[in-house]
């Protein structure tokens, strides 16, 4: 009988001592990064929800501004894909600060890609607004349909000089 025992405590102790090693062969499937870039060109304007107004402190407030896409272009890893412009939807939000020219953004934006949609929210800072535009912000997106469990995080720039082009990179994970 005790050896019955002795054999069972043995047995159980071996499971106990592997169960951290499967765990960690399974650790991370799934999960590897790739490189992330987001290119965006387009336009913004007023949509039907878009309130603007100023605070009496000097704060511009800008909610639901809407972006239009006219080129995307999106690198995960070594492969290219140019999402149907037509599929990109952005809501945009601004806080402005007039008396320090630094202004705040809040975007969330979705597009079609890979058989699945990519949702994207964004928070930016410019300082010296209207000048040097000097800014950037961090970004986080998730996937869902034929992309679900991706998760994609980097920083965010912009450049005005010919037109409106944003420019996101960072890496994704669970591409599939």
């Amino acid at each position: 009988m005790n050896r019955k025992i002795l054999l069972t405590v043995l047995a159980l102790a071996v499971v106990l001592l592997a169960a951290p090693y499967i765990g960690m062969a399974h650790a991370g499937k799934g999960e590897t990064k790739q490189y992330y870039e987001f290119y965006l060109k387009g336009s913004y304007g007023p949509g039907p929800d878009t309130k603007v107004w100023t605070t009496e402190d000097g704060v511009e407030q800008v909610r639901n501004l809407v972006f239009t896409a006219s080129f995307i272009e999106v690198t995960v890893g070594e492969t290219i894909y140019t999402p149907d412009p037509a599929s990109y939807s952005a809501i945009m939000d601004f806080t402005l600060d007039l008396n320090t020219m630094t202004l705040y953004a809040r975007i969330h934006e979705s597009f079609a890609i890979a058989g699945g949609i990519v949702d994207q929210r964004t928070a930016e800072v410019v300082t010296d607004y209207g000048t040097a535009f000097n800014g950037g912000g961090n970004f986080v997106g998730f996937g869902s349909g034929a992309l679900e469990g991706v998760k994609i995080q980097g920083t965010t720039g912009f450049d005005t000089t010919n037109g409106f082009a944003l420019d996101r990179v960072g890496t994704v994970m669970g591409w599939p």
